[in-house]
């Protein structure tokens, strides 16, 4: 679990988008002032946003939402309207399998997560609501892009890849590879290629419309120990997430 320090830099960057959403761009001390925080916490925490392309400092010295960030909040809340009743068949795959439990679309070059169900684990996974990763790193990427040769194209074109870890795949020929073998298997396993200690498995949501996954992610060596449990639920919510989208899809 994380520690109560790091639950609190959690909820402090939380509120410092939220924050920036509703006033647009400001400058350090009325951030502090807004947040109830020490100017020199507001530095480390924008340092932070910065580093993972959510906030920008302006010439004026004011720190405002990028436009990656806005549109990675477009396209999820966009999604949801077409996945509206999704958590409860994400919940159901946590609480039986203890694993946190996503549902990740393809936007672009990136998969982006845009609903999630927490597990019992440790909170050390990279995705969350709004949230993305390239197509080339995680479970969820890597199934998205074996459900589409325009996205694998495009991507291996891009090669070499840029490594969260040592695992992860970085040549056009290993991800070609890992492709084929997901397209075979029908599930996709990410063994730390995107935080080290951490695993998942994701499989395709066979729906019209839509290239999406559903994945499971949590300690390595749970995953690895737990792979074919975890496969059956996530087969049996991939078609339950076909059904919710194609009534969504019908409906709207």
């Amino acid at each position: 679990m994380a520690s109560a320090p790091g639950n609190r830099v959690l909820a402090n960057a939380a509120a410092l988008v939220e924050l920036l959403a509703v006033t647009g761009p400001l400058n350090a001390a009325a951030i502090a002032e807004r947040l109830g925080v020490a100017r020199s916490s507001v530095y480390r925490l924008v340092e932070g946003a910065t580093a993972i392309g959510f906030t920008e400092t302006s010439a004026d010295a004011r720190v405002g939402l990028t436009t990656r960030f806005l549109r990675l909040a477009d396209a999820a809340a966009g999604a949801l309207t077409e996945w509206s009743g999704a958590e409860r068949v994400l919940q159901r795959v946590a609480d039986r399998t203890h694993q946190t439990v996503f549902l990740s679309v393809l936007r672009g070059d990136e998969s982006v997560c845009v609903a999630w169900a927490r597990g019992r684990g440790i909170d050390l996974l990279s995705l969350r609501p709004g949230r993305a990763l390239p197509l080339y790193a995680g479970a969820a990427g890597r199934s998205i892009l074996a459900q589409s040769s325009d996205a694998l194209d495009d991507v291996l074109a891009g090669a070499p890849f840029e490594p969260f870890t040592a695992a992860t795949l970085t040549s056009a020929a290993a991800l070609a590879d890992d492709v084929r073998s997901s397209r075979e298997q029908g599930f996709t396993l990410s063994d730390e290629d995107v935080t080290a200690g951490i695993g998942a498995i994701a499989v395709p949501i066979p729906c019209a419309g839509a290239v999406a996954s559903i994945s499971a992610g949590g300690l390595a060596e749970e995953i690895r120990a737990d792979r074919e449990d975890i496969l059956v639920e996530l087969r049996r919510a991939a078609l339950d997430l076909a059904a919710v989208h194609g009534r969504d899809r019908a409906e709207g």
